[in-house]
């Protein structure tokens, strides 16, 4: 499998952006009061935090140096309280974060769920599920993380230091500077390091999705790899590529032990320079015993924030990654006028295609000047080879695609001035490929009519079940009607799949039904049924029928030959046949051993 589809999804994205941020906002405003209680417990911990040294500063400067049991307890006292607040004002902090964030979590992906059901199907033809589902489920996670905690943290650490610093600058302002000369110095290489390893964790990532592409690749054609011997073979390919996740991580691995150990060594740099500096001025009685121990406990404190911070800034850049897809995908321009135009109830004379031409990716057209009737009540077969364009013209008249040239008249008036919503609904549509959804079987039927009254769809639900002959397929299943279907229909035949279509599409009444009939092979009794149900369907309806079994073919009132994109052929099964032309070497390669 081809990397580029990982590596489209892995650029490059700086930690911070602005207009990325400013469209988070939106987001975070139905929760504003709970990120500003949140950060007025940051202030709460920072004064919390910083406070502890100072305290234990005093316990011994005015506790133990002068021998006060009573302020030696007041100032241990006050340093435990400093504790358990700290503890308190953390605890509080995360809750209200994670709770924060999971609803924000749930607004994001409820709104971009909303917004991709109302993207039009070219979208779907370019973007694959796998990358969809990414985007509503890791992306948005990844996204909320950023005010759930990560931001919050990065604010909380930035607080911390300046607190600390401050304190640091009041008790001793030189001895300050001293100490934390190393910070500007750490501060740029932390930031070089942790640029290499997100490179590094970049790429094992993109290495990881190509690894586990490829696995479930194998796994899922296990029968084919042993049926032509590739074990040996699809074995090497896997460890070139685990060698390649490999030597990514471990890059990352090196990097990462390079890090802690930088800080470290800094900090007992600057944990050397007081002790020394500090040292002196405490022996010339230039400061405290107290502020010399609080001196000590400072700087302990202030490098670990460093560590934390610069440990965010991956997450940083991954959150601003995934808000950047996230948003791509919702400014892609949802299907326009779904409900605008005339309302589509009832064909009262014909179907017209006038010089009809089409293109997925212009310049290459799919139809080509495709003219054709059909008439109120007419049954139409479509066939050709493979690329014909015989879907295309089912796709184009549901308004999936509008067409680039030409005219597709109802009735007289054009297809477009109709709304997208009462064509579809009144236009049924039978796929070759049927999607059954997780539900029961009943559920399946009136997909389109869930808003209807229970009595209503109990009445329709008969007519259906009598009409396409279901009574023998529900009575083997455990539950009848109310049977529970696994996702796409895995517990049920193909056959048995096919039927729930047909109901389904009926359960609309459709003025003009499309019917896309399937290739897969049934037993013979399913399939006599089955051929039934396509002659009750489409019988007295406007039928347009691409057709793959001759039975079906010969009882359609006329035949269109597609070749190309183009209409070369049309007329009656007999006629087209009488011709010699494109249909009769259709039949010869397609239907003759059917009919034999």
């Amino acid at each position: 499998m081809s990397n580029t589809y990982f590596h489209a999804d892995e650029v490059k994205t700086p930690y911070w952006n602005n207009k990325i941020a400013s469209r988070m906002l939106p987001f975070l405003k139905p929760y504003k009061l709970n990120m500003a209680a949140a950060i007025l417990l940051i202030f709460c911990n920072t004064a919390a935090t910083t406070s502890l040294p100072f305290f234990l500063a005093k316990a011994v400067d005015e506790g133990i140096k002068n021998t006060s049991s009573t302020l030696l307890m007041k100032y241990v006292t006050l340093y435990i309280i400093g504790h358990i607040a700290c503890f308190l004002i953390v605890a509080m902090r995360d809750r209200l974060l994670q709770y924060t964030g999971n609803y924000m979590l749930h607004d994001m992906r409820n709104k971009l769920f909303a917004h991709i059901q109302k993207l039009p199907i070219s979208f779907f033809d370019r973007n694959p599920v796998g990358r969809l589902v990414i985007r509503v489920t890791n992306d948005v996670t990844t996204m909320s993380e950023l005010f759930s905690g990560t931001l919050v943290s990065v604010l909380s650490e930035i607080f911390i230091m300046l607190g600390i610093g401050s304190m640091m600058f009041y008790l001793h302002p030189m001895l300050t500077l001293l100490t934390l000369l190393t910070t500007p110095a750490l501060v740029f290489l932390a930031y070089k390091i942790r640029s290499r390893m997100h490179e590094a964790y970049r790429l094992s990532r993109v290495r990881l999705a190509t690894l586990n592409s490829s696995l479930a690749e194998n796994l899922s054609g296990m029968n084919v790899i042993h049926i032509f011997n590739q074990e040996n073979s699809r074995s090497e390919k896997f460890d070139e590529m685990n060698k390649d996740l490999r030597d990514a991580e471990l890059k990352s691995i090196y990097y990462n032990s390079l890090f802690v150990p930088c800080i470290r060594l800094f900090s007992s740099v600057s944990l050397a320079v007081l002790l020394l500096y500090g040292g002196i001025l405490t022996l010339n009685s230039a400061i405290s015993v107290g502020v010399f121990i609080a001196f000590i406990s400072y700087v302990q404190s202030f490098f670990e924030p460093v560590r934390h911070i610069s440990e965010q800034l991956s997450v940083f850049q991954s959150a601003m990654a995934s808000a950047e897809r996230v948003f791509d995908m919702l400014d892609e321009k949802p299907e326009a006028d779904l409900e605008t135009g005339k309302q589509f109830e009832k064909l009262n004379s014909c179907i017209e295609f006038k010089n009809l031409s089409f293109c997925y990716n212009p310049p290459k057209k799919v139809l080509k000047n495709v003219s054709f009737k059909i008439k109120k009540g007419e049954k139409i077969a479509v066939v050709g080879h493979t690329g014909a364009g015989k879907t295309t013209i089912s796709s184009v008249l549901k308004r999936f695609y509008d067409y680039n040239e030409g005219n597709i008249l109802i009735d007289g008036t054009e297809l477009k001035d109709y709304s997208k919503s009462s064509l579809r609904y009144k236009i049924g549509l039978i796929q070759q490929d049927v999607n059954i959804f997780s539900g029961s079987i009943l559920n399946n039927i009136f997909l389109a009519n869930n808003e209807e009254s229970q009595e209503i769809n109990k009445i329709k639900l008969e007519k259906i079940v009598k009409e396409l002959e279901m009574e023998d397929l529900l009575k083997k299943l455990p539950n009848g009607i109310h049977t529970e279907i696994h996702e796409r229909g895995k517990n049920i035949s193909a056959g048995q799949r096919q039927l729930i279509a047909f109901s389904r599409a009926l359960a609309t009444d459709p003025e003009i039904l499309i019917l896309d009939e399937a290739t897969s092979s049934v037993d013979s009794e399913t399939e006599a049924v089955i051929q039934r149900a396509v002659q009750k369907l489409t019988k007295n309806r406007t039928s347009l029928v691409i057709a793959h079994r001759l039975s079906t073919i010969k009882n359609c009132d006329r035949i269109l030959m597609l070749h190309n994109g183009s209409l070369v052929e049309e007329g009656t099964h007999e006629e087209l046949l009488a011709n010699r032309q494109y249909y009769h070497k259709l039949y010869e390669l397609q239907f003759a051993k059917q009919e034999q």
